[in-house]
């Protein structure tokens, strides 16, 4: 079991008292571990030779789409750091330096911006679970299940990481497109 290294080491680094990888880091986790599962129930359902030929294009059209959002989801998580990363360097510039207002802004956006790309891709994800779940196989359905429930959590992860980041927006435009998605995902996430 080679593979729990890595989740180890993922969840240490998220228990040290570093900043990052934070809490927009671990819904891109999420949502990946979400979009993994359910890539794996329609794998095993396509192997199945029980599998009905006439649902097998389905299948791998969402193999094919859920890889792609498997690998965006997994750049997001380090993205998000490096978001966050960002923001503490422009919070080391000095206080009378001119271009730091506008540094701190730039990166609370993009802060912002990440778990906002996160939710739109678990999003992405979910319609396609919501899709896969009438072609999987009934003894993985709890897969699927599963899947639907990280992906919510990492909706819900993502909103609370743009409403840190959207709280010391101050330039109107951007604050009221935050504002906006927040109010889109509580209406998807309850």
């Amino acid at each position: 079991m080679q593979w729990i290294k890595g989740s180890e080491q993922f969840t240490n680094a998220l228990a040290s008292s570093q900043p990052t990888p934070g809490g927009g880091a671990a819904a891109a986790v999420a949502g990946a571990m979400g979009c993994a599962l359910l890539l794996m129930a329609l794998r095993t359902t396509l192997k199945r030779k029980q599998t009905p030929l006439q649902i097998r294009p389905a299948l791998e059209q969402h193999i094919t789409q859920l890889s792609s959002q498997l690998t965006r989801l997994q750049n997001l998580a380090a993205q998000d750091a490096q978001a966050y990363d960002n923001y503490l360097s422009a919070t080391q510039l000095p206080k009378e330096d001119p271009a730091r207002p506008q540094a701190l802004q730039e990166t609370l956006w993009q802060a912002a911006c990440v778990p906002a790309d996160t939710a739109a891709v678990c999003q992405a994800v979910l319609q396609v679970a919501a899709q896969a779940a009438a072609l999987v196989d009934p003894i993985i359905i709890s897969d699927v299940k599963c899947a639907q429930h990280l992906l919510a959590s990492a909706l819900a992860c993502c909103a609370e990481n743009i409403r840190a980041n959207a709280a010391y927006i101050t330039q109107p435009k951007r604050a009221e497109k935050l504002q906006k998605l927040l109010e889109q995902l509580a209406q998807k996430t309850l």
